[in-house]
């Protein structure tokens, strides 16, 4: 059925879900289990100026690449906890659900799978939602894992 699966995963709780399903997805089909990941770390904020103007401090590559090594550590163990071997990790600095995407296509995944974050109506609104973007955009199936 399935050949090539690749979980979108970011350490949440839904990710982890996701994870979980996707392993014992690639366990029954017999298939290869991508994970893709693009770092985020938080960015603390200076507030300069009279008017109290926001600026974010960017992370450092350093801080990236850390952010990045944690989750691939992460989502190996949660892996190996359910009997499951990660194929490849594809670590990317880019939009997450671009990424993702862009990762599907590479490895012609039959499936994606990825957690929903569940931001509520008001915050999908405005901030978008990569679970959705990724399935507009895929050319394979989808599955949004509670």
């Amino acid at each position: 059925m399935f050949t090539k699966i690749l979980v979108a995963y970011d350490g949440s709780d839904h990710a982890r879900n996701a994870l979980t399903t996707a392993c014992k997805l690639a366990k029954l089909c017999n298939a290869e289990l991508h994970l893709s990941h693009v770092p985020q770390v938080d960015t603390p904020t200076v507030f300069i100026g009279a008017y109290a103007d926001a600026m974010p401090i960017m992370p450092s590559d350093e801080e990236i690449d850390e952010a990045g090594e944690k989750i691939i550590a992460q989502s190996t163990k949660e892996a190996d906890a359910v009997g499951c071997k990660i194929t490849q990790h594809h670590v990317g600095r880019s939009v997450p659900a671009a990424f993702t995407l862009e990762v599907a296509d590479n490895i012609d995944a039959d499936l994606i799978v990825m957690g929903r974050r569940g931001l509520g109506m008001l915050g999908a609104l405005a901030l978008g939602s990569v679970s959705q973007s990724i399935t507009h955009g895929a050319k394979c199936a989808c599955m949004t894992v509670i």
